[in-house]
């Protein structure tokens, strides 16, 4: 059994093996080791992994419901390529649920509301001084699920989790958009400086201007 699958032997109190899988499967396409299209073999990750085939089969069970893989009878699993119709929709509805939210929780703030969107800025500037990517797309789709469950909308917000793995997926295609590192952490951090006004209509604006300008970027390339 490889060092990986000592790993997930480790975690098998915490969490199902075939989460476990799904996760590091999920972070590999989120780290472009994966790519679009590219087929998973069963036998192959069960090996890597040091897992059963019905681990593996787990972890595609939860990858497809996210809309990551997809399975074609007779051909086999592969990861899912998104076309310019799927991102289209992904940040039409992002921009839906965020130019709603972002704009209703003003009056809810609180000065510990602020403390802890500061502190995910914090771990933001060290990572864009460490120049890594993948833990600034996570630390920024940690700072909008703050403010979309500050919403007190039970729907709403089921609705925004059952699309973070693809606000996710679609992030890794949006680093060559930005001049370095830190004018990535730099647009986070004017975001925060916006909520301070707690101006509804410069909020609403900013929101909507910062996610149509990623859409008409990257779906100018299709």
């Amino acid at each position: 059994m490889g060092e990986e699958g000592n790993n997930l032997n480790k975690s098998i109190l915490q969490e199902p093996l075939g989460e476990l899988v799904a996760k590091q499967l999920r972070q590999s396409i989120w780290n472009r080791e994966l790519q679009s299209g590219e087929r998973l073999i069963e036998g192959d990750l069960s090996e890597k992994f040091g897992v059963s085939r019905n681990v593996i089969r787990d972890a595609f069970k939860i990858l497809e419901y996210d809309e990551l893989i997809i399975s074609i009878p007779r051909k086999g699993t592969y990861v899912t390529e998104l076309s310019k119709k799927d991102w289209r929709e992904i940040i039409e509805l992002r921009t839906m649920i965020e130019a709603h939210v972002f704009v209703k929780v003003l009056p809810l703030l609180k000065e510990q509301d602020f403390k802890e969107l500061e502190h995910i800025l914090e771990i933001m500037k060290e990572k864009a001084q460490n120049q890594d990517w993948s833990a600034l797309f996570d630390l920024d789709v940690q700072f909008h699920k703050y403010i979309v469950n500050l919403s007190n909308n039970s729907r709403i917000i089921k609705i925004y989790d059952s699309i973070q793995v693809q606000i996710r997926t679609y992030m890794v295609y949006i680093d060559k958009y930005y001049s370095s590192y830190e004018s990535f952490y730099n647009e986070q951090k004017e975001l925060f400086n916006v909520l301070l006004t707690k101006d509804s209509k410069i909020v609403d604006a900013h929101i909507r201007k910062h996610i149509e300008y990623v859409e008409e970027k990257l779906l100018g390339e299709f």
